[in-house]
């Protein structure tokens, strides 16, 4: 049975660390701290390699298959594979709880997506007096999508149901 690709990521870290002589200790040790270029291309090469061969598992999607048929995708999905469990495995980030620097980015509205490649456009070329224009429409816009998710509205409040002490609160 193939084995899941995080322990496929853990366990060819830590060979090839103790291949080098390096100490390395999970939940305590971040080992992107010791994951030299060198031994990132090390154990890109061996986790390709068992994928290739079937040791890792792959969900058997058309776009998976293309990856697993052409090595240079394949090369690129486990390099990004390996940054993705460096990051959240807690015991190869040294037992830290992992936090997405920028949650909630990936919105589905496209409006909002438009505003932030402008954005970038703009950072880009250095514009500060019309990136402040879009800054504000980012905002707007995150602001009119967490109003569509809120409840239409709400049911009332019976204040004969409510005890006394609380009853001028009913709206």
């Amino acid at each position: 049975m193939a084995m899941k690709q995080r322990e496929a990521v853990y366990k060819v870290t830590t060979e090839v660390l103790a291949s080098k002589g390096i100490e390395f200790m999970p939940t305590v040790t971040d080992v992107r701290d010791l994951a030299t270029s060198e031994i990132r291309s090390e154990i890109t090469d061996k986790i390709t390699t068992m994928f290739q061969e079937g040791q890792v598992e792959f969900k058997s999607t058309d776009s998976n298959q293309e990856k697993l048929s052409d090595a240079k995708k394949l090369r690129s999905y486990v390099t990004g594979l390996i940054t993705n469990w460096f990051n959240k495995d807690t015991n190869l980030n040294g037992g830290v709880k992992y936090e997405a620097k920028n949650p909630g980015t990936r919105s589905p509205d496209a409006q909002l997506k438009e505003l932030r490649i402008l954005k970038k456009h703009l950072e880009a070329k250095g514009d500060t007096d019309n990136l402040a224009r879009v800054e504000q429409a980012i905002a707007e816009r995150v602001q009119e999508l967490k109003a569509e998710k809120a409840p239409a509205s709400l049911p009332a409040v019976d204040p004969d149901n409510l005890p006394d002490f609380l009853k001028d609160l009913a709206v």
